[in-house]
């Protein structure tokens, strides 16, 4: 045998020893690993402690038995809520917070045992050397953690004051100062009070409370320009009609101070909402298939007119808009705007990149109705109405057996129809002028009425 042939021979036995020792130990390894998991099967991770209480290494019923053990008088125990000087003793449990054992044991359970081998073990290891708190289960009975939270609010909390726009017919804007609210923090205060009620050493909690910003401050005003008038507008009406200003009234206040963002259509019905007594409406008289007729809210279509204008006036987009069977009295023709509550709606939508505001006044005996916020790219609006035809009324004889035959008795005028366009001619800042057609109205004709006798 050459000494070439007797070296590789060797170093090839080695190599073999080598790899042989090497698959030994991996299998020892895995049988070593096996046997770990089937000697801890139904135990608790060791190392990891709930709340300080050492459940490592424990079966489940060992474990929850415990838990129940050195958790639950916890739950009764009395904390001191703190805040401005002022304290306040709650117990967790009569509040409705509990430990739910059951869900802790079995999230302590689950420690190590998911994923594949060498990450479950790893998890194990550092378990083992390093110790793992597990954060308790909590159960809420929703109810009785509301109505406390309902107490403390009342007693902490500090309703936000919004900025309230005002806009007289001169077209003068004033406005009142926000204020920013305060309000008990639910979420903290509930994480912070279940730490106190799994924990021997916390018994004193400061709560916390949190700024509530109004729905509109003096810097939301002037960054929106909302101290800018849009678009105004005013109608007039009988201050006599007791009823009927009320329904005004009522109307202007559900529409006042309402803010519109960018590209949010506004609807007029939603906003103001049914017109019932229950509401604050009142009998009035309202159109009715070319008539007066007695209806609760009567009225309200001139609220809705007034604002049509003011917006048809700030260049915004009309979505939906229908005429009355009428022409209407307090504006020009082509330019009112009737709603029926669940049926006919007037409808626009903010075109413009900034919020816009609705300011709706009751100036007896004026309805001021203004679009606040900033012109982008125009100057000046101007309406135009165009009578484009008119269509005569007829007559209409009705026999009445309860007059002289022969007896011809007026009961009704006769109304004339029309059809209106009506166009809006926007001036822009550079001078240039665009004109587009923004509705049109027919108001049909109605008959003249004659009573004709037929008694023998």
């Amino acid at each position: 045998m050459s000494s070439k042939f007797r070296e590789k021979f060797l170093a090839g036995l080695w190599r073999n020893k080598y790899l042989f020792f090497l698959y030994l130990w991996v299998v020892v390894i895995f049988i070593l690993i096996f046997a770990y998991f089937g000697l801890t099967a139904g135990r608790i991770t060791a190392g990891l402690k709930v709340s300080e209480a050492d459940i490592g290494g424990l079966k489940i019923p060992e474990a929850s038995r415990m838990l129940a053990y050195k958790l639950n008088p916890q739950m009764n125990k009395k904390i001191i809520l703190v805040y401005n000087n002022r304290t306040l003793s709650v117990v967790p449990s009569a509040i409705g917070i509990r430990i739910n054992i059951p869900r802790t044991v079995n999230k302590a359970y689950r420690i190590g045992r998911t994923g594949p081998v060498w990450t479950r073990l790893i998890k194990r290891v550092r378990a083992y050397r390093n110790g793992v708190n597990v954060k308790p289960v909590f159960h809420y009975n929703q109810n009785t953690l509301e109505a406390f939270y309902r107490m403390l609010d009342a007693i902490i909390a500090v309703e936000p004051i919004r900025s309230v726009i005002t806009v007289n017919r001169k077209g003068e804007i004033t406005y009142t100062p926000s204020r920013v609210g305060k309000a008990v923090d639910h979420q903290l205060l509930t994480k912070l009070l279940e730490n106190a009620a799994s924990s021997r050493k916390i018994n004193r909690i400061e709560i916390p409370v949190k700024d509530v910003a109004p729905p509109l401050t003096e810097g939301d005003i002037s960054h929106w320009g909302l101290d800018q008038v849009m678009g105004i507008y005013s109608t007039k009406f009988d201050p006599t009609t007791s009823d009927r200003v009320q329904n005004l009234i009522t109307a202007c206040s559900a529409l006042d101070n309402s803010l519109i963002y960018p590209g949010q259509s506004f609807s007029f019905n939603t906003w103001v909402g049914p017109r019932v007594s229950e509401a604050g409406y009142k009998e009035a008289p309202v159109i009715f298939s070319g008539k007066l007729i007695p209806g609760v809210g009567g009225g309200v279509c001139q609220v809705s007119s007034t604002l049509y204008n003011s917006v048809l006036l700030s260049n915004l987009k009309i979505i939906q808009r229908f005429n009355h069977s009428l022409p209407s009295t307090y504006v020009p023709i082509g330019r009112d705007a009737t709603v029926v509550y669940g049926g006919i709606d007037f409808i626009f939508q903010n075109t413009n990149q900034n919020p816009i505001l609705i300011v709706a006044k009751v100036e007896s005996p004026y309805i001021v109705i203004a679009i606040l916020g900033r012109k982008t790219g125009w100057e000046k609006i101007i309406l135009e109405e165009k009578t484009v035809a008119t269509y005569p009324f007829s007559q209409k004889e009705i026999s009445d057996p309860g007059l002289p035959k022969g007896t011809r008795q007026k009961i009704q005028d006769g109304l004339q129809g029309y059809k209106v366009e009506l166009w809006r001619e926007v001036i822009q800042n550079d001078g240039q002028t665009q004109k587009e057609l923004v509705n049109t109205s027919i108001y049909p004709a109605y008959p003249e009425e004659y009573k004709i006798g037929t008694k023998g």
